[in-house]
């Protein structure tokens, strides 16, 4: 089985999303599904379809957070070293080709939010990061290509 990592924010975000989606497919989808059901014919009925259909799609995606829910490694503060990038970090690199700057938080799936500089620990860069300590240049294979990097800070993403 594979196993996913969160922060403990991370995996109770996941539980609060699990919960919501099983209390909209008992309710609110069960409601769509029985008013379809009373417009007649359920061979010919297009509601009753659609309803169904909306249901199995909701379903599908339930299946999916509870399979990461059941198979999470919450990962704390106390258990990452910390001089060394891992889940949980917030990284400061410099690209050597501009010397741009820019600071990551890395963090599980589920948590990602890219306008606010928060990747998965999946992402190609994460990936190419981790393990890595303050001053190591590590050259990542990104889908454009290759960059080397320069770690410049880690801290802990809960320190601000």
């Amino acid at each position: 089985m594979k196993v996913y990592y969160f922060t403990e924010k991370g995996y109770a975000k996941l539980k609060q999303e699990i919960d919501k989606l099983e209390k909209f497919l008992k309710n609110d989808i069960a409601k769509e599904i029985a008013t379809a059901r009373e417009h007649g014919d359920l061979r010919e009925n297009a509601e009753y379809e659609a309803a169904k259909n909306k249901q199995a799609n909701y379903m599908a995606k339930l299946g999916t957070l509870q399979e990461r829910f059941q198979a999470a490694r919450i990962i704390r503060k106390e258990d990452l070293p910390a001089d060394v990038v891992t889940i949980g970090k917030k990284v400061t690199i410099r690209e050597a080709g501009s010397g741009d700057t820019i600071t990551y938080t890395i963090l599980g799936d589920g948590e990602t939010d890219i306008d606010k500089n928060i990747i998965s620990y999946q992402s190609p860069l994460a990936k190419g990061l981790i393990k890595h300590r303050v001053g190591d240049e590590v050259v990542v294979q990104l889908p454009k290509g290759a960059k080397t990097f320069e770690i410049l800070d880690i801290q802990y993403a809960d320190d601000e």
